[in-house]
């Protein structure tokens, strides 16, 4: 590791000294690439505390493709049995929407979904659709399917039903029947 990384202005030399055997740091034994083929910026501490004041240590790797090509590395999961049930849901709800909201997935089951429900949306619609993940939130979109303007009116109209007194205010939020939970499917 180069000496740069242990300069005063941007680390705790004295105490990353205590805490690292500073001459295995700088043995070579260590790739220069990540396991997707980046090259390393700079090591990020473990055990031994952080390198670098800015930095906090890190015990996984966190880059999603390295994440990736270790999962390869694992058996796959068992499906559960409410992904073809969650699919269709959803596959309906984008048919009628262009887009829907799938909450509380779990992480093992979140690939084997987003497959079935892209899959379901080509062979019976002909479009391509995009999945998106954040967290246990999966988001699917279908833009052939969508109907920004007929949104855009809907929008509107509850505008102008609140600003102008045609319609109290709502207490509760609308029925949407474009976010399904993962959890009410639940199979005996």
């Amino acid at each position: 590791m180069p000496d740069y990384f242990f300069d005063r202005a941007n680390s705790d030399r004295e105490e990353a000294l205590r805490r690292y055997d500073i001459a295995a740091l700088r043995d070579p034994v260590w790739a220069h690439t990540t396991m997707c083929g980046r090259i390393w910026a700079v090591m990020v501490g473990g055990d031994g505390g952080a390198l670098s004041r800015y930095r906090k240590p890190a015990f996984a790797p966190t880059c999603r493709r390295c994440l990736t090509l270790m999962d390869r590395l694992f058996p796959a999961p068992a499906v559960d049995r409410r992904v073809p049930v969650v699919a269709q849901i959803v596959f309906e709800a984008v048919h009628k929407h262009g887009y829907a909201e799938v909450r509380g997935v779990p992480g093992d089951q979140l690939a084997v979904l987003r497959k079935e429900i892209r899959s379901l949306i080509r062979q019976r619609t002909g479009h391509p659709s995009e999945t998106l993940v954040h967290g246990d939130l999966l988001h699917v979109v279908c833009e052939p399917l969508r109907d920004p303007e007929a949104e855009m009116r809907t929008a509107a109209e509850a505008i102008d039903a609140v600003l102008f007194g045609k319609q109290p205010l709502p207490s509760v939020r609308s029925d949407r029947d474009w976010v399904v939970s993962w959890s009410a499917w639940a199979q005996p």
